[in-house]
């Protein structure tokens, strides 16, 4: 409702502010008024004027304490307070409690008039900007799904490498992304669905398929879903709560694959990709549950697939549906036994598989292109399980997905997916060479950890690295650095001889590397957490302990 209020414990005060606005501003009734602040609040309450002239001094409650209770219970009320006290504690209280203005009895008419006239032009300036910001949100709320959509489908291909933007779509979205992992539905059979329903009937049918999905997340502002081109409904999860395993993960896919065969005239076939660190990974659990699903779909339809479980399935290799799912397992055989030619055979093929397969497309380059894409990502996800550093791996991975969008002939886009192939290839390749000299590194210092001047230099030399390089490369691959592994392979063998040998702690320093004995104690201490000493007396009782448990017979009772 509307209106104005008048509140005053004198019905002639009442009666003459009310004359006054009905004279000069009649449009702005109905006028109410109220003879305490109980009624005030009553009227408040009934009515919600735009404006209340509150007047102090009443019974029963006083303008202050009226307008305390109004303000908390209609916050949008304006409140002018109209009184015949001019004392500063009046005024300051009466700010404080959120009038919007102080007037002095007696107000002159016109004055009346120009407070009421300019608090109802704040009013209509509100109310405009509070109609602009509802259609802004309506607008948003329609506009968020394909926004949802857009960043899946960024973020599955590898094209939002800048981390602000991720995460300021995230945060337009209300949500967020912990060790994100892939969930893939495609539909089945989708050449009966594309023959029975419109574009128009298909696109309500997809968006139904999404609502499905996105009504079955455990966590809905912890996950993304999308639909994604062509009758594929993409996932996206968190798995550090709900879904931290694999037979959560697992579940929850059946789970959107009963609802949508009780809902929709179809079944879909779902693949899962591993969960990875972060959003940086998100095309190689793509790239897992694309393989996934398409080798799932080529055994039986209608069921869901994880990418660990893909190797184990026995799958019949003939007819022409498989030629897709077979040629990328080959590829990613190809690319483990670090055959590149053999690897760039079969890409090209691959490649002139989908022009083949996609030449009657409307969208055939789009087609073809975003087939090459899923190509190297997989690609990418082979190079990282052979033992390539990951961040590595997407970071060349993210260089040429950008090179790919400006690409429109094919002869550009077949010598982009060789050189892609080409360039993680070298990439894995230098990463076995790395892992190879690690492997003689580590080899190098158990053979010679008891010489007390081994160092980095020596094994670097030997391995024919840079020290610095290799101290880098051995923290890498190993999670530690080379002297921390120094040392604890140096005091585990100092063990060894203390518990099984009666040889003096003297000599046992030197023998594992340390000629001064001082240091071997000091790093002996670090390590065990007592002397070597304590610890050979600590050995030698729990040895005697277990003898006095052996019975007769000699089997060593249980403790």
């Amino acid at each position: 409702m509307a209106g104005i209020l008048v509140v005053d414990d004198l019905p002639v005060i009442r009666s003459g502010i009310i004359h006054i606005l009905e004279k000069n501003l009649p449009e702005r009734g109905p006028f109410y008024q109220a003879a305490d602040g109980q009624s005030a609040v009553m009227q408040a309450r009934a009515y919600r004027p735009d404006i209340i002239f509150m007047d102090i001094k009443m019974p029963n409650q006083s303008g202050l304490q009226a307008m305390s209770q109004i303000k908390a219970e209609l916050p949008d009320s304006r409140i002018v307070i109209l009184t015949a006290y001019n004392e500063f504690t009046y005024i300051q209280r009466a700010i404080q409690q959120g009038a919007r203005d102080y007037l002095l009895k007696p107000v002159r008419p016109q004055h009346l008039v120009e407070v009421v006239e300019k608090i109802y032009a704040e009013i209509v300036h509100e109310r405009r900007q509070m109609k602009t910001m509802d259609m802004v949100k309506d607008s948003l709320q329609k506009t968020l799904p394909v926004v949802e959509a857009n960043l899946i489908e960024n973020l599955i291909r590898g094209t939002l490498p800048e981390t602000e933007t991720v995460e300021e779509t995230l945060a337009l979205l209300g949500k967020r992304l912990h060790r994100p992992a892939v969930i893939l539905a495609k539909v089945d059979q989708l050449e009966n669905l594309l023959s029975v329903y419109s574009s128009a009937e298909l696109q309500k049918i997809y968006n139904r398929m999404v609502d499905i999905v996105r009504e079955t997340m455990p966590e809905p502002q912890r996950s993304l879903v999308g639909y994604s081109y062509p009758a594929r409904i993409v996932a996206i999860v968190s798995c550090d709560q709900a879904l931290q395993s694999v037979d959560r993960l697992y579940a929850l896919s059946q789970q959107i694959r009963a609802k949508i065969e009780k809902q929709m005239p179809f079944t879909v076939t779902i693949g899962l990709g591993n969960a990875y660190a972060d959003w940086h990974s998100i095309p190689l659990s793509y790239a897992e549950a694309s393989l996934a699903r398409r080798t799932q779909s080529r055994i039986a339809s209608n069921k869901s697939l994880h990418i660990d479980d893909v190797s184990r399935l026995m799958i019949d290799k003939t007819g022409a549906s498989f030629y897709r799912v077979q040629r990328e397992q080959e590829l990613i055989e190809a690319i483990k036994l670090h055959n590149l030619q053999l690897a760039l055979d079969i890409t090209t093929q691959i490649v002139e598989y989908f022009i083949e397969r996609f030449k009657d497309s409307e969208d055939f380059i789009n087609a073809v292109k975003n087939n090459c894409s899923e190509l190297v990502s997989l690609i990418s996800w082979a190079v990282v399980g052979v033992g390539c550093e990951e961040r590595s791996v997407l970071d060349v991975f993210h260089q040429q997905i950008v090179s790919l969008k400006g690409l429109t002939e094919l002869a550009d886009i077949r010598a982009w997916t060789v050189n892609s192939l080409m360039e993680l290839f070298q990439l894995g390749s230098q990463q076995t060479q790395v892992q190879r000299a690690i492997d003689q590194a580590l080899d190098y210092i158990r053979g010679n950890f008891s010489h007390s001047d081994l160092s980095l230099n020596s094994v670097a030399e030997a391995v024919n690295l840079s020290p610095s390089y290799l101290g880098t490369q051995f923290k890498r691959h190993t999670g530690t650095t080379y002297i921390n592994f120094l040392t604890t392979l140096r005091i585990e063998e100092a063990k060894r001889l203390l518990r099984s040998t009666d040889l003096s702690i003297n000599y046992i320093a030197e023998k594992v590397g340390y000629p001064n004995v001082t240091n071997f104690y000091r790093h002996f201490q670090r390590q065990v957490g007592m002397t070597p000493a304590a610890f050979r007396k600590q050995e030698m009782n729990w040895g005697c302990k277990n003898l006095e448990s052996t019975n007769e017979t000699g089997v060593l009772k249980k403790k």
